[in-house]
């Protein structure tokens, strides 16, 4: 019997999986492109990611009971549904890899510094194996603990810095015109990589029709958090100290005061609860490579297809050299996500309304 989750359960899925160690980094790699209207790139791309959502959360909703694979081979046909199957799921399993790789090297950094580095990513992606092998149910529930758990913490550490904001820091506004921003807010939809979850999540959702709320409701309270986070670190780091920064929000956070309160290392406290916060991201993406995989072969039972994966994952987290050559072996994975979450909606949702018509 297939496993079936509520639209809110399907909402924290989405939120616990999008918020992730790069998010913290978000303000860094955006203002190396744009420098001071680094602000103003997350609205933008907000509105455009939502675009992007709807279109596919439509698709998917054309063929409520069927996900994936089955929708496409409707549509296109057995071998290119299988293609394009193919596709996602090497993009879902470099997804995991990088997530790894940039979770456990903040791991590494911030907590366990004598700990050697392999025993921090196996030891990730490992848990994260163990949570998506139980199954969709367990995972979004545990989603639900993490985020009501972390996510109001991780905020108010944030709310603690607000005074030392300076807004000289977002000035002057748009001084290289508005193409700059609007250029990296189209780029960043590929930011919203875990939406893609939902081209195999609507069969499993109790109201398949409702998949446009789960993912824009969802997307929306990520969205917010990471406008916070990003806004904060450049209004209290500004663009020169924010371009040599490695971890901007967690720098950010070592600011942090409780009035009358005398703990020590506030950002230890931050960063082991965001990992927390991060686990159900490798979680979820090992789940849905789980189950991809599993209708790609025709295989019935797919849960332990998490830890099958590991190798290759565990292989591809380990390839860069060290955490500056991170971003560069994973550059692959934007343009990937491009075609993942507009070019291969676009075109089913295209065959879809022909053969509509045709009918």
């Amino acid at each position: 019997m297939r496993e079936r989750i509520g639209t809110n359960e399907a909402t924290f899925l989405i939120v616990a999986a999008m918020i992730e160690v790069g998010t913290l980094k978000g303000a860094r790699n955006i203002v190396e492109k744009v420098g001071v209207d680094t602000w103003l790139v997350s609205p933008l791309e907000t509105i455009f990611s939502l675009g992007a959502i709807y279109l596919l959360t439509a698709l998917v909703m054309k063929f409520p009971d069927l996900d994936l694979v089955g929708f496409s081979r409707r549509l296109v046909g057995k071998w290119l549904a299988w293609l394009l199957g193919l596709i996602v799921l090497v993009y879902w399993v470099g997804l995991t890899a990088e997530v790894g790789r940039v979770t456990a090297d903040t791991i590494k950094s911030s907590l366990l510094s004598h700990t050697p580095d392999a025993v921090v990513l196996s030891s990730y992606l490992l848990v994260a194996a163990y949570l998506a092998g139980k199954g969709l149910e367990p995972l979004a529930r545990a989603s639900i603990i993490i985020v009501i758990f972390t996510l109001p913490i991780t905020l108010l550490l944030f709310a603690l810095v607000i005074p030392r904001i300076h807004l000289d820091n977002f000035l002057p506004i748009l001084p290289h015109g508005p193409w700059p921003v609007i250029k990296l807010a189209l780029w960043r939809i590929s930011n919203a990589e875990e939406m893609s979850l939902f081209l195999i999540l609507v069969p499993f959702l109790k109201e398949p029709r409702r998949a446009w709320r789960a993912a824009s409701y969802g997307f929306l309270t990520v969205m917010a958090v990471a406008i916070t986070i990003i806004t904060t670190c450049q209004g209290v780091l500004g663009v020169d100290q924010l371009k040599y920064t490695l971890i901007p929000g967690l720098t950010v956070t070592q600011l942090a005061e409780f009035a009358g309160a005398f703990i020590e290392r506030i950002s230890l406290i931050f960063i082991s609860v965001w990992i927390i916060l991060v686990f159900p991201t490798a979680s979820a993406l090992l789940w849905a490579s789980s189950y991809l995989l599993g209708r790609l072969l025709n295989l019935k039972d797919y849960k332990m297809l998490a830890f099958y994966q590991l190798p290759v994952v565990y292989y591809l987290a380990w390839r860069p050299g060290n955490p500056f050559e991170v971003k560069r072996f994973f550059f692959f994975l934007q343009p990937l996500g491009l075609v993942v979450l507009v070019g291969i909606p676009s075109l089913l949702y295209l065959v879809a309304l022909f053969r509509c018509r045709a009918r």
